[in-house]
């Protein structure tokens, strides 16, 4: 069907590069003069074309002279032929092994990759329970009520959904209600070598809010904001400065100081630098964790450039504020290999920007 298409359309452009047939033109004018209807105008230019097809036309594809058959047989296999889409050659792979989990959760399992059940390895879909989890769970009871504690499929499939496309699971999901509870509860997560990944608002598009493997292998710490529970903040001065926990929503922040401006009569109303687009559902952990930039504030004005100061939880319960020369003096002491670690990673960061951009050829 195809080269038909391709063979009609060739014959169309050569009709009207040809001469007309003779008396054609009086005929058209007359028929415009004498009001002849569609019907019989077009038929008298259908026998008038195939009149001179039969004498000179090689395309026409109606009735050939003889002397123009081997010419016409040339013109349609090189029509033909230009017709002709050769198709790539399709290379078929193996298509990898997957694993379902109890949610539905579809991850590949690499050929290499030996899943052992029950044997706990610190990578993504070996991390089995062998008594770490429930251990945990039994420690961290003592300051964290049971009713803060979910195993059960519906919530835990309910927090292992984000503003993403992933599906992945927690084992455990803890709500936790202060600084207190993470810094008691990090150092047993540690102890017991038991993954964690915290929450807040979960509007993360690439599943930073969820849990890293599809097995279900981690415990998903939730910041309760309900009450006053990480929702504490103040404003200072004119309102170019606030102090914010991680439960308040960005844009319950920027009418936080809208009213302060109101209520003042400042000169100025300010806004938090960074405006992502889901900035009535975020929260300050989000945004401050994912350094969100927005639409507006572009990268001047992103999270990392508009942060002045810090209070910091370290995975062994150490708090560090960058607002207090005592608690960074004391972190500098304390911490002295990873400062170093992490000093030489920025010096080779900043080297590499300063460094010159070599051209190519």
């Amino acid at each position: 069907m195809g080269r038909n298409k391709k063979l009609v359309g060739l014959v169309r452009v050569m009709t009207r590069l040809m001469p007309e047939a003779p008396g054609a033109a009086r005929h058209a004018s007359s028929a415009s003069a004498g009001g002849k209807s569609g019907s019989a105008l077009s038929s008298s230019r259908g026998a008038q074309q195939a009149a001179h097809a039969s004498q000179s036309s090689p395309m026409s594809g109606v009735t050939l002279t003889k002397g123009s058959q081997s010419r016409a047989a040339t013109t349609a296999a090189a029509a033909t032929a230009t017709a002709t889409v050769t198709m790539p050659q399709l290379q078929l792979h193996k298509v990898h092994d997957v694993h379902t989990d109890l949610y539905g959760a579809i991850s590949a399992v690499s050929p290499d990759q030996v899943i052992e059940e029950g044997v706990f390895k610190n990578v993504d879909g070996h991390r089995f329970e062998d008594g770490r989890y429930q251990a945990f769970m039994q420690e961290i009871s003592s300051f964290i009520p049971e009713a803060r504690q979910f195993t059960d499929a519906v919530r835990t499939f309910a927090y292992g959904t984000d503003a993403s496309f992933y599906r992945l699971n927690p084992k455990l999901v803890v709500k936790v209600h202060n600084e207190a509870e993470i810094r008691r509860v990090l150092p047993i997560a540690k102890k017991h070598g038991v993954p964690i990944t915290f929450r807040a608002a979960g509007t993360s598009l690439s599943g930073q809010a969820i849990t890293d493997s599809a097995i279900t292998d981690s415990v998903l710490l939730k910041l309760s904001h309900t009450g006053k529970n990480f929702r504490e903040y103040e404003v200072h001065g004119d309102g170019s400065q606030i102090t914010v926990e991680p439960g308040l929503i960005g844009g319950e922040v920027n009418r936080i100081l809208a009213a302060h401006q109101k209520k003042n009569k400042l000169p100025i109303q300010y806004k938090i630098g960074p405006d992502p687009s889901s900035i009535d559902s975020c929260m300050i952990g989000g945004i401050v964790a994912n350094n969100s930039s927005g639409m507006c504030c572009g990268v001047s004005q992103n999270t990392y450039h508009t942060l002045k100061d810090m209070r910091v939880v370290m995975v062994d319960g150490t708090v560090l504020d960058t607002a207090d020369p005592i608690s960074r003096e004391s972190f500098m002491r304390s911490h002295k290999s990873l400062v170093e670690g992490v000093s030489s990673l920025a010096r080779r960061v900043q080297v590499r920007c300063r460094a010159p951009t070599q051209r190519l050829g």
